[in-house]
């Protein structure tokens, strides 16, 4: 595209002068200048600046440019002298006049040259960056979600021993909830989003699994507001908070997820256990906190508030309904 504007400004000059372009200026110097400027651009500049061989580079040049001008200038006047024919009158500059002309006009194609590639380079190392970045995030978060998987395993298999020291006979009913939820831990987890009512579904059973081994009379209110089917999310995005509600919680548990334009909104509260000793501490929260800073940057909040007798967290994400 820079070369088809140069020769369309340069035909229009020479139309405008009442000049024809093979006579006229650049005539047939055109291609030195683009010999040169490609010289530069595909091996001079790539090959030796970064090296820092600035001798080599500058005498390679002056050696071009001194090449071409000497083959240019006779050949510009060859071509002069054939188109315009015996009435061809004399050249107005020296030859030396001519020679520093020319040589001047390359060494500016050069400079042109230089910018050229330094600029492209420029782009292309941002966008190596860029997607050396976006490598490494989708390796983090890869492991972000091979570390979520079993502790989510770990803590589910948690409440079914629960009801298997107890004898209970809810344990079939745990097992086929937990074999629901493997089912979209191993399937729906591969995809980078999944619709948010698949993730409310999985959190559904996760929370009938619990109710198998809590107390008849424990509250769990779980309330869904909102186009939740035109929402997609990452996988497990929701778990850590719900999972933490009840291995840490007492007395209740409330869960409530609402979409409208432009958000969504995920508020849990729940009872406040009584200190049993230093358990093993879980990593729930950490990754979620993780996973939220490299997907959501800068569209989400989350925060979290312990008083007396409950917890309660509140997580928010930008978000764009589809339909």
């Amino acid at each position: 595209m820079g070369w088809l504007l140069y020769i369309v400004l340069v035909i229009y000059v020479s139309n405008y002068q009442g000049v024809d372009f093979v006579v006229g200026h650049p005539s047939i110097h055109i291609f030195a200048q683009a010999a040169i400027f490609y010289l530069n651009y595909c091996y001079l500049v790539p090959s030796l600046l970064p090296g820092k061989k600035l001798p080599r580079f500058l005498l390679l040049n002056v050696l071009g440019i001194t090449m071409l001008v000497v083959v240019f200038i006779p050949a510009y006047h060859w071509l002069r002298n054939w188109y315009i024919g015996p009435s061809a009158a004399p050249f107005p500059l020296l030859y030396s006049e001519q020679f520093s002309l020319r040589s001047f006009e390359l060494l500016l194609f050069v400079l042109i040259a230089c910018v050229v590639r330094f600029t492209v380079d420029w782009f292309s190392f941002q966008q190596k960056t860029r997607d050396l970045e976006n490598s490494q995030l989708k390796t983090e978060l890869a492991f972000l979600r091979s570390q979520l998987n079993p502790h989510f395993l770990f803590n589910t298999l948690n409440s079914l021993y629960a009801l298997a020291i107890r004898r209970s006979p809810d344990t079939p009913d745990g097992i086929m909830q937990l074999s629901q939820l493997m089912r979209y831990a191993l399937y729906e987890t591969n995809e980078e989003r999944v619709n948010l009512s698949k993730e409310l579904e999985m959190i559904t059973n996760f929370v009938e699994l619990q109710k198998l081994r809590l107390p008849l009379d424990f509250p769990v209110h779980f309330v869904v507001k909102g186009k939740v089917d035109q929402v997609w999310i990452e996988p497990f995005l929701m778990m850590p908070l719900i999972e933490n509600m009840f291995k840490h919680g007492a007395e209740f548990a409330s869960i409530s997820v609402s979409v409208d334009a432009c958000s969504l909104t995920l508020l849990t509260s729940n009872g406040i256990q009584l200190p049993v000793g230093n358990g093993p501490g879980g990593i729930g929260l950490d990754n979620l906190q993780r996973r939220l800073s490299h997907l959501y940057p800068g569209t989400h909040q989350f925060y979290f508030g312990k008083t007396q007798d409950h917890f309660d967290t509140h997580l928010s994400l930008t978000i764009n309904l589809q339909s």
